[in-house]
C-alpha cells in the first residue's frame, strides 16, 4: 500500500502517556504508517503531540519539498513576513512531532546527535530530518538566561534590579536547542513551547511500510525514560 493512498485523520491529538487505552487511542487518531511508532514512544515513555503520514504529504508535479532553506521564501525567492504554519514541514515528508521538554537528558542528546548526522561528503543530511521548534520566538529575560542569550552581569547594566529573573540557571540542553531552532506556529498552550519534527522524505512510489519502518526504528533507537507522572510521585 502506498502512503499516496492513505487519507488524512483530522482528529485531535492525545496524550498517549496518559491513556490507559493507548491501543485505541492510536488505531483512533493516528494515520497507518505512524502507528507502531507513536506506541514504541509510548513505550519508552516519550510523549508525542502531532504526526502526518497521508496524501497530504505526498508532492504533486512541480512542487518541491519544504527545506529550511526554503521554508521562508516564496517560489519567486521573497521573504515571507508571517509565522509559517508547523504543517509546512510535512510538504514532501512524512513527520512526528515530539515534546522535547518532556525527554530525558540522554534523549536530548541522541536528538541533537541525529540532527548532526554527515554523509559521506561531510554534508549534515540530519538536519533535513531533525528539525528543532518554536511556535514564536521567547523574548522573556527568564528564557534569555537559560539559554545564554543574556547574562547577569551584562542585564544588570541595562535592566532594573527588581526586574530581573533571580537564579536562573544555564541549561545547556535548552541552549543546544535555542541554537538550532526553526520557528514553525502552532497551539503551543495545547502542546509545548518547545518540539521535535523528526521528518521522513515520501513521494508517490513510497510505501506504508517503508514509512513504518523508519519511524519504528527511530522511535526503537530512544533510551526508555520514566513518565513524567512517575517521576512527580517519587
Amino acid at each position: 500500500m502506498l502512503i499516496s493512498e492513505i487519507n488524512p485523520i483530522d482528529k485531535m491529538g492525545t496524550n498517549l502517556l496518559e491513556r490507559k487505552d493507548a491501543e485505541d487511542a492510536i488505531e483512533e487518531i493516528i494515520e497507518l504508517p505512524l502507528r507502531k511508532a507513536c506506541l514504541a514512544f509510548r513505550k519508552k515513555g516519550i510523549k508525542t503531540l502531532m504526526s502526518s503520514a497521508n496524501k497530504n504529504n505526498v508532492l504533486h508535479q512541480g512542487e518541491e519539498p519544504k527545506e529550511k532553506e526554503n521554508l521562508y521564501k516564496t517560489k519567486d525567492g521573497d521573504t515571507i513576513i508571517s509565522p509559517v504554519m508547523f504543517d509546512e514541514a510535512g510538504k514532501g515528508y512524512a513527520w512526528i512531532m515530539l515534546d522535547f521538554n518532556s525527554l530525558s537528558d540522554e534523549n536530548k542528546d541522541w536528538l541533537f546527535k541525529l540532527e548532526e548526522r554527515k554523509d559521506k561528503n561531510n554534508v549534515r543530511i540530519g538536519e533535513k530530518g531533525v528539525w528543532f521548534v518554536q511556535p514564536c520566538e521567547i523574548q522573556n529575560l527568564e528564557y534569555g538566561l537559560k539559554v545564554g542569550k543574556y547574562d547577569y552581569k551584562s542585564l544588570q547594566q541595562e535592566v532594573p534590579e527588581n526586574k530581573i529573573p533571580k537564579n536562573v540557571r544555564y541549561d545547556k540542553r535548552l541552549a543546544e536547542f535555542y541554537k538550532r531552532h526553526i520557528v514553525l506556529a502552532y497551539n503551543w498552550a495545547m502542546y509545548s513551547l518547545q518540539s521535535v519534527i523528526l521528518r521522513m522524505p515520501v513521494n508517490e512510489q513510497t510505501t506504508v511500510e517503508e514509512v513504518e519502518q523508519y519511524f519504528t526504528q527511530l522511535a526503537e533507537s530512544f533510551k526508555e525514560q520514566v513518565k513524567q507522572k512517575e517521576q512527580e510521585e517519587r
